[in-house]
C-alpha cells in the first residue's frame, strides 16, 4: 500500500508520541538516550511534514540533513518497523496497518541506494 506524505506525517507523529510516552513510563524521559531518540523522531516528523505541506513544519529548521543524518533516521525507522512487526505481529488489522505504515515510512526516508542490511564501510 502506497502512503502519501500526509499519511506518513501522521504515522511519524504517532510514533514520536508513542516513544516519548514509553521513555517517560520507563522513568527515563529525561535521559540522554531519550533526548537523542526524540531528536531523531523530531527530524523525521519535520522532514515528512515538509513534504506533506504542514505549515508548522515549513518554518522550522533544519532545512536539510546530511547523508549520515538521513541514514540514522532511516535506520531508526527500519528498526522500529522490525520491532513492531516482532512485537505486534500482523494478527489484527490494526497491527498490520501499523507495521505496514512504519515500513512505508522507512522506505520514504531511505536514501537512494542505501540498505540497512548492507554494512557500512568506514575508512
Amino acid at each position: 500500500m502506497t502512503r502519501n506524505p500526509a499519511q506518513l506525517h501522521q504515522i511519524a507523529r504517532n510514533e514520536r508520541a508513542r516513544r516519548k510516552a514509553a521513555w517517560s513510563a520507563a522513568g527515563q524521559g529525561d535521559t540522554t538516550r531519550a533526548h537523542q531518540d526524540d531528536v531523531i523522531w523530531s527530524n523525521i516528523v519535520l522532514m515528512v511534514g515538509r513534504a506533506a505541506g504542514d505549515v508548522d513544519c515549513q518554518g522550522r529548521g533544519p532545512r536539510d540533513w546530511t547523508l549520515p543524518e538521513r541514514i540514522t533516521m532511516a535506520r531508526n525507522a527500519w528498526a522500529t518497523a522490525c520491532k513492531a512487526e516482532a512485537t505486534l505481529g500482523t494478527a489484527t488489522d490494526d497491527a498490520l496497518r501499523k507495521v505496514a505504515g512504519l515500513f512505508a515510512l522507512f522506505r520514504w526516508l531511505r536514501p537512494t541506494g542505501w540498505s540497512p542490511l548492507i554494512p557500512e564501510v568506514t575508512a
